[in-house]
């Protein structure tokens, strides 16, 4: 057996005999998937959960009535109560609502909010109060045309107006090729990020083995064995780069599969296999590169988990794993593309939102790769640098 197939079977032996490796590689990524998953499957899918709220009607009238319902409408499965002892958003209408309806300017319900109600909740209450209100103007102002029949009760009045409110809006994907489909659903927007996020945990058990090694004396051993460090590099990456590749397969088939068994919506895979083969190579090779560099670097484990890990979170919070690129500042946004994350993220919506081709993914592609050559040739070197400095450092 050659030395570079025997060291390659020790490191898969040595994965094989570590469950904290095996769970960081495999068990953590699939737990981060399933339930970032579930946790924005309404989110992503225009599903907001429903909410409970007070609404204060000083003045009992039709007009506060309507609008009741109309808010109702506007908030799908939500509570609307009189009153609560939660501290709950609330809707305080005028005590002269019904007379003030047709004011201009007019002066509409004051809103208030508990302090753990995040922003875009807010915005979401906003926009069903404006609309609700606006309904409800509308109302009033056909009553007071006399446009409206005497005998109609509130069901028809508030159908009468849904009708002279609404439209029914067309929403559609641009394709890659400029075509038009039909909007993804939320796991083509979910778990692509949270894959590439788990596929980077490769450099935490990559850089934690070579300091085993190093503090057991086992580098040094290579070493006088005549083993060259680019023979001693492969041993690592190749073991690596076949556990990231077999990341992306399963981590892939668990959307297509699993997800659809829990009650999410199941991941598609648009486009030819190619195109995701290159992306999974060009993925694994920038993960198993920076593992390398890490390696290199760190002087101890906790080095190797602080800087994997570390760097690892920075990556995605900067690279739109954690939050989107949409809802970042242009600062942050532009502070994005120098994430390898990122580069990967837009490849894997090119082609599973997008249904791109191999030719679309092409220039992220080669930035993962290019990364990779940089990250792993600077690596080699300190990898080399630290191999002809290594000395008898062996731990009993």
């Amino acid at each position: 057996m050659s030395p570079l197939l025997a060291l390659v079977r020790k490191e898969c032996l040595l994965l094989l005999r570590d469950p904290h490796a095996l769970a960081v590689l495999f068990v953590m990524p699939i737990l981060f998937l399933v339930l970032m998953a579930a946790a924005l499957s309404n989110y992503l899918s225009d599903q907001p959960p429903p909410l409970d709220l007070v609404l204060e009607a000083p003045q009992h009238s039709e007009a506060s009535a309507f609008f009741q319902q109309a808010l109702q409408e506007q908030l799908p499965g939500s509570r609307v109560l009189v009153s609560s002892d939660e501290a709950l958003p609330h809707i305080i209408l005028a005590d002269d609502f019904s007379e003030t309806l047709l004011d201009t300017p007019h002066i509409g319900p004051a809103l208030t909010y508990p302090a753990r109600v995040d922003s875009q909740t807010r915005q979401r209450l906003r926009a069903a109060v404006n609309i609700a209100l606006a309904q409800t103007r509308l109302l009033a102002y056909l009553e007071d045309s006399d446009a409206l029949p005497q005998d109609m009760d509130a069901e028809q009045r508030l159908q009468l107006i849904r009708q002279r409110t609404q439209s029914q809006l067309s929403e559609l994907q641009v394709l890659a090729s400029g075509e038009l489909s039909g909007k993804a659903n939320a796991s083509q927007l979910s778990v692509p990020a949270w894959l590439i996020f788990g596929m980077f945990f490769v450099a935490l058990p990559m850089a934690g083995g070579f300091q085993r090694e190093q503090q057991s004396g086992a580098l040094l051993r290579f070493r006088a064995l005549g083993l060259s460090p680019a023979t001693l590099v492969l041993s690592k990456l190749l073991p690596y780069l076949a556990i990231n590749l077999l990341q992306f397969a399963l981590l892939l088939a668990i959307g297509v599969y699993l997800l659809p068994l829990l009650g999410l919506s199941g991941l598609s895979l648009p486009g030819a296999p190619l195109a995701y083969a290159l992306l999974a190579l060009s993925l694994s090779l920038a993960a198993c590169s920076l593992g390398l560099l890490l390696a290199a670097l760190a002087r101890s484990g906790e080095q190797a988990l602080l800087l994997g890990g570390g760097l690892n979170i920075i990556l995605a919070a900067i690279g739109g794993i954690m939050v989107p690129k949409s809802v970042m500042p242009e600062a942050m946004s532009q502070l994005a593309d120098i994430s390898p994350m990122s580069w990967a993220l837009d490849a894997f919506l090119t082609l599973l939102v997008g249904q791109g081709t191999l030719a679309d993914i092409a220039p992220d592609c080669a930035r993962l790769l290019l990364f990779a050559i940089l990250l792993g040739a600077a690596g080699l070197f300190l990898f080399r640098k630290r191999v002809q400095q290594t000395q008898w450092t062996t731990h009993y």
